[in-house]
Formats: structure tokens, C-alpha cells, sequence
């Protein structure tokens, strides 16, 4: 499941001016200047990762290791080349070949309601909206200033990562995994700044250099996001158990209708045909994978079983919900001939081919935003009656359009290989209200098919979830 976790705050700070541009949707990041005319900006940012750590917490995300942060902001100067190297219409070059400092910030800020930080710079029809209320340059809140000085730093603070431009009209996709998980294992959020390196900051030159970024504000696709991918894919091996292959068999665990987490991680036995016991895993070998999903890891060798065709069973034990201590689970699978998976000799496979059915979403259904839709993915054998088969490497993606282009939402994510379906959780409390598309994309032998518009839907405005829909 892909979370995006938009900006509560946000904000673009001008060294010695009060001024306030919280409102501005674009953050206008610059240097330059000589003697007194000397300046430069920074963007301050929070995001509320409440959302995310309730999954944390709740147990849908379960390993952090495997829990991925990536910080995305559209640079302004990203849809047209032409751009590269010219002068912006106040006057400042388009900056090139530089870095940019990511650095944390150290208390609670208020964003402001001002658009300008000079009636010369105006982004709104009409008069400038200029506003001194903090955040600025020297106050964080009103009578309250910056604890580590004006600008919330002097410069000294070592940057949490470093992103370098060498054009200038490079995006932001930046993994902050480490600081996120942080927040969510109990360090404190108070926001996150961007800014030239201090070296840079402060050098002089006969123009400003300027580089411009989307903020929250923006009325258009481009608002920025944290993007939190689990990479936890679900292949469950139980309905192609092979010989001599390490398998994965899961427990699925639901109260009421709902997938619930044991209170502690069961063990399990597994038996061969005749009821012996063949290995026996305890409860530090199960894998928690996320919320109700628990895993073990089974290789059965050619050499323990005659032939495939054999029923082994899986008992898991120490099942407890809330308290409730349930009777052991007996689960079975088929061994199947290893030859099967281990392909070897001169008969090269032929890629396999499928038709696709999408359900969970109707096609041009109006979705209210905050919904968690769960859509499976039915492949269809071509040339039988209603033949479906579970299989490996399909993706799928979501995106919008825009004219003849079209704008990645979710990236391709693997689709979930449960032991009767392919399915993936859609997450629509991070689509903004638009019309998106659906792809999916399927590898077999080296050949790689995308089937386009597979499914369109319309996520609807539910303003309650986001004051600033």
C-alpha cells in the first residue's frame, strides 16, 4: 500500500525580512546579491506523520526496515527546457550546478497568511498581500524567536542530506526513511527546512540565482508529499508448493470479518505424509508481514518425499487474540515435482499470456477520498471457459492525465499473491479529487506487457479529511 502525507505547513523565510510568504504557491529559493543587497531564502515544511504511525502502531506496518520514505517536491522549472539558463521575470538566473541542504528544525512554527515579501514580486492578480505575522526570518511565533537563531540556524548545523542540481530544473525525490522512522519510534516532529549550502548562502553576485518549487499551496497536480512505500509483497506458495524451493506458507488471522493481529507470533509444525513431524519453527522464526498476515519459510527437499503429490500439513500453535487462546490451525499443501520449477535444458518457456479483469472498483466509479479499497486482479487463461490462475510479476500503477501526458501517482507496485487471488490495498486518502487511471503490468520470460486504462475511477472532494481541498 502507497501512503502520500501532504503538508500541513509550509513556508519561505527571506535572511533579515520579517516578511511572511506561508501562502505563496511557490517557494522561491535564492542568492546573490552584493554588500547590503546581499540575501538568500529558505522553505520551511511539516508534515503530520500521525497517519503513518497509527499503521505503524496499529501493526499494518510491522518491519522498518522494509518501510520507505521519499520526499517529493515539483521543481517550476521542470516542464520546459527552454527555461535552462534564463532569467526569471524579476530578474534572477536560473541557478545551475548547486546543492541544496536538507535541515531539521527544532520547535513548534507557525505557517502565516502572507503571499508577497515585496510589492515589486507580486504572484497574485492585483495588489501584493504582504504580511509580517511569523514565521520570519527572526520570529518562529509571535514574541517567540528561533531557538538556534535567526533563519532557525546560523549555519552550523550539519544537513541531514544534501541534494545536488546540476541543472537546475531537477525534481526532489528524496529518501528520508531514517528521519521519518525516527518520528514514528518516538523522535519529535517539528518540521524540516531546505536550503543552499551555508558556503553558498552567503556568496555574492551581480544577480540573485533562483531555483522555485510547488509549495501546498499550488493549484495545480504538483502539491508536495511524502511518499511511504511498505515493501512487504505477499507471495503466498501454498497452491505450487515445490521440492528443493523455499516456500512461503501464511496465516491469515480475522476477527470479525476484520484482519486482526495475534498477540503474540505463533510457532509452527510441519508434517509430512504420514504425520511426522519434519520441522518444527518457533514463534522467533514467524514473520509478522502486516496487520492479520503472519509467514513462515519451508524448503522440503526431493530426497524426504517419493514423489510429489504428497499431502504435507502446516499446524500453527500459540494462536491468542486479545486474550482469547484459540485451538491449533492444520493447514495442507501439495508437494509438487521440482522439476517443474527448475526448468533445465534445451526447451526454452514460452512467455505466458493473459487476459485481465480488475474488481474491487467499477469502472468510472466516484470514490469518496479517505476509502481503502481492496482491488483484486483476476488473470484470465486465454482460449479456456472462465479458467483464472493465481500468478507472479504483476504490477500495477496508478496516474492521471494531463492533456496527451500522463502523471505517475502511484509508481508500479507489486500486486499481492495471496493462496487463491491477486490483489493490492488502494489507499484514497492520498489521491487528491481527480479522474486516475489504472495500468497493469505483467513479466513472464523476459517479456514485459502493460495493458493501459485498464480501469478509470473519480476520487471525489470530502473536505473534512483536508482544509486545504
Amino acid at each position: 500500500m502507497v501512503v502520500r502525507t501532504y503538508f500541513d505547513r509550509n513556508n519561505t523565510i527571506i535572511y533579515n525580512n520579517v516578511t511572511n510568504t506561508g501562502r505563496n504557491p511557490v517557494s522561491e529559493l535564492f542568492y546573490g546579491g552584493i554588500g547590503a543587497d546581499n540575501k538568500y531564502s529558505r522553505l520551511l515544511f511539516y508534515f503530520d506523520e500521525s497517519n503513518i504511525k497509527d499503521l505503524y502502531t496499529g501493526g499494518t506496518y510491522t518491519d522498518l526496515t522494509k518501510l520507505t520514505h521519499t520526499l517529493r517536491l515539483t521543481n517550476t522549472g521542470a516542464f520546459d527546457k527552454a527555461l535552462l539558463g534564463s532569467v526569471t521575470s524579476d530578474g534572477k538566473d536560473r541557478a545551475s550546478s548547486f546543492n541544496l541542504i536538507l535541515f531539521p528544525l527544532e520547535q513548534v512554527w507557525d505557517e502565516g497568511n502572507g503571499y508577497d515579501y515585496s510589492t515589486s514580486n507580486v504572484f497574485l492578480v492585483g495588489e501584493a498581500a504582504i504580511s509580517i505575522n511569523p514565521s520570519n526570518w527572526v520570529q518562529a511565533q509571535t514574541n517567540i524567536s528561533w531557538s538556534g537563531g535567526n533563519g532557525t540556524f546560523t549555519g552550523s548545523t550539519t544537513p541531514l542530506a544534501t541534494i545536488h542540481f546540476e541543472q537546475g530544473n531537477e525534481n526532489i525525490n528524496l529518501d528520508i526513511s531514517d528521519i521519518v522512522n525516527g518520528y514514528l519510534t518516538g523522535d519529535t516532529n517539528y518540521g524540516l527546512g531546505i536550503a543552499f549550502e551555508s558556503s553558498l548562502e552567503i556568496t555574492e553576485t551581480g544577480s540573485y540565482n533562483y531555483v522555485g518549487f510547488f509549495t501546498r499551496h499550488t493549484q495545480t497536480f504538483y502539491e508536495p508529499y511524502l511518499e511511504t512505500v511498505y515493501n512487504c509483497h505477499i507471495t503466498d506458495d501454498r497452491a505450487n508448493f515445490y521440492l528443493d524451493k523455499t516456500n512461503k506458507l501464511y496465516l491469515y488471522v480475522n476477527l470479525g470479518g476484520e484482519p486482526t493481529n495475534l498477540d503474540v507470533n505463533p510457532s509452527v509444525q510441519i508434517l509430512d505424509n504420514d504425520g511426522v513431524v519434519y520441522s518444527s519453527i518457533t514463534s522467533s522464526a514467524v514473520t509478522h508481514v502486516t496487520k492479520g498476515v503472519y509467514c513462515v519459510e519451508v524448503n522440503v527437499t526431493t530426497s524426504s518425499a517419493a514423489t510429489d503429490c504428497y499431502i504435507f500439513n502446516d499446524v500453527w500453535s500459540g494462536i491468542t487474540i486479545n486474550g482469547v487462546v484459540r485451538p491449533d490451525i492444520t493447514m495442507d499443501f501439495a508437494l509438487v515435482d521440482s522439476g517443474n520449477y527448475y526448468n533445465i535444458g534445451n526447451n526454452d518457456t514460452m512467455p505466458q499470456k493473459y487476459g485481465f479483469n480488475v474488481s474491487g472498483i467499477r469502472r468510472e466509479e466516484k470514490i469518496k477520498r479517505g476509502d481503502i479499497r481492496r482491488v483484486t486482479v483476476t488473470a484470465r487463461i486465454p482460449y479456456t471457459t472462465n479458467q483464472t490462475s493465481v500468478i507472479d510479476g504483476l504490477q500495477y500503477r496508478v496516474y492521471v492525465k494531463e492533456g496527451r501526458n500522463e502523471l505517475t501517482v502511484i509508481d508500479f507496485q507489486d500486486v499481492e499473491r495471496s493462496y487463491n487471488y491477486n490483489y493490492f490495498l488502494l489507499h484514497t486518502e492520498s489521491l487528491i479529487p481527480n479522474t486516475y487511471y489504472l495500468d497493469v503490468k505483467v513479466t513472464s520470460n523476459n517479456e514485459v506487457s502493460t495493458i493501459k486504462d485498464t480501469l478509470s475511477f473519480d476520487i471525489v472532494s470530502q473536505s473534512e479529511l483536508r482544509i486545504s481541498q
